[in-house]
């Protein structure tokens, strides 16, 4: 009965059915990547689906029936064999991998340190201000704890209006409605309920050879907020507002609101004569002469209470300018949330703050960014080379540049990007973060391959000369 199994599992028409099935999800991971135009889209619906991980079962049954329908085996069986377990080593290698492996990112600020690792995992996590928060949660440095944090998988699992996905909380509960993979986010400032929302300008600066048209929004009732256009800053604060450095050397033009007034005071102060500072009263539709290259400040639009209503459009394929959000509703509110990006909510009772982001591995070490050079291209600003220079423990300074590496504690970090303001200065080096415990595994099992098919052509080689 064994035997017959086994030369069952061992025959030719299976190992052939099982090739086909591994070429054609082969060839399905391939269409869902260019479809999506993303690899991720291709590893959740394809690499790491149920039906690949039953193929390779397959395979490697099918490669152990093989080898145990030759036993016992001969000398020119050993070719044979080496290539068998070479195979099956390399799926033992690929499961290390994708099971205790680390691939994601570290961005480093210039001067700045980090021992987080973004992954391609992504959590919803809740803070709430302390009186809320239940015993034994982690408190941060903002006067909040977190009293949630869930593992979330929106690609597989999406949540609907009919099957949400709930987080509990004091108030109610937070309910995840509806997941867009890839879209576009979008936001317009609007009328707030809210008593301790802050005041929203609209206005423009504008001369011959500039028209600037922006929207300013307190983030709360008399918390300032200010805005760089080149050559000029807009700041928006209260009346009592002390602001000392901001304005110091520069050419500001500083609005101040009151509660429930659609009028603002107004300050021009002048980078070339401080003690010149020019004020009155603004309300919408107003213009004022800055005395700055011909620069015209005009008023258009003034909400007392106002906050920012983020909103995302889906589309199908993955951009540069799209990412993962989800909707959800509390306390009969709905609110829109892009990957990495979080909602305040607040009750009678607290304050929370919602985020949903890429899962955050701590390393046992600090990385530090010393120094961060960008190398263009003559008469561009295209980037040619970008390089880090890190602050290692124990080791010192290390430069990692886009083809070296740097390898510390089983890590590997590459130079992959970086982000730059509108002077074209770089505000970030992002670090790709690699950790494959797997890795000799597979070259193992390559080598076996290798010796295993040398020594088949080999052993045939040889067999010939003697049939000779």
């Amino acid at each position: 009965m064994k035997t017959r199994i086994i030369k069952s599992l061992a025959s030719i028409k299976i190992g052939i059915v099982i090739i086909l099935a591994l070429g054609a999800l082969t060839a399905w991971g391939t269409f869902v990547e260019a479809y999506y135009n993303d690899a991720v889209a291709a590893q959740k619906f394809v690499y790491n689906s149920v039906w690949m991980y039953a193929t390779m079962v397959a395979l490697t049954t099918c490669l152990i029936a093989v080898m145990v329908d030759r036993w016992p085996w001969q000398q020119k069986h050993t070719g044979f064999v080496l290539a068998h377990i070479g195979i099956i080593i390399i799926l033992i290698g690929a499961l290390m991998t994708r099971y205790l492996g680390i691939d994601g990112s570290m961005s480093l600020e210039p001067g700045g340190s980090s021992r987080f690792v973004s992954v391609n995992e992504t959590v919803i996590a809740v803070y709430a201000t302390f009186g809320d928060a239940p015993s034994g949660t982690s408190e941060g440095d903002s006067g909040f704890r977190k009293i949630a944090d869930r593992p979330v998988d929106f690609f597989l699992n999406r949540p609907s209006e009919k099957s949400p996905y709930n987080v509990s909380l004091a108030g109610g509960d937070i309910q995840v409605v509806d997941f867009l993979p890839y879209a576009f986010r979008d936001e317009k400032v609007v009328e707030s309920r809210r008593e301790g929302a802050g005041t929203a300008v609209r206005f423009q600066l504008q001369n011959d050879k500039v028209s600037l048209t922006e929207w300013m929004v307190q983030p709360g009732r008399g918390r300032e907020i200010a805005k760089n256009l080149g050559p000029a800053q807009v700041i928006l604060a209260s009346q009592s507002a002390a602001l000392g450095s901001q304005i110091e050397g520069r050419n500001v033009i500083v609005l101040r609101s009151s509660v429930g007034s659609e009028q603002l005071e107004y300050e021009i102060h002048t980078a070339r004569d401080p003690k010149k500072i020019k004020r009155g009263r603004i309300t919408a539709g107003e213009s004022i002469e800055t005395g700055w290259v011909g620069l015209v400040f005009r008023l258009l639009k003034v909400i007392p209470r106002a906050e920012e209503q983020v909103i995302f459009k889906a589309t199908e394929q993955s951009t540069p300018m799209t990412m993962p959000a989800i909707k959800f509703k509390y306390s009969g509110q709905e609110h829109w949330l892009g990957l990495n990006s979080m909602v305040r909510l607040f009750t009678d009772q607290a304050a929370y703050v919602v985020t949903y982001e890429n899962a955050r591995i701590a390393l046992d070490f600090d990385l530090s960014l010393k120094e961060f050079t960008v190398g263009r291209y003559p008469g561009t600003v295209r980037a040619a080379s970008y390089q880090s220079l890190v602050a290692v423990p124990g080791v010192g300074d290390h430069l990692i540049s886009m083809n070296e590496p740097l390898k510390f504690q089983g890590f590997t970090f590459y130079q992959a990007s970086f982000q730059e303001d509108e002077q074209r200065r770089p505000t970030m080096s992002i670090l790709s973060v690699n950790r494959d415990p797997g890795r000799w595994v597979k070259y193992l099992g390559s080598l076996l391959i290798v010796l295993g098919t040398i020594h088949l052509f080999y052993f045939k080689r040889k067999s010939a000369r003697s049939a000779k």
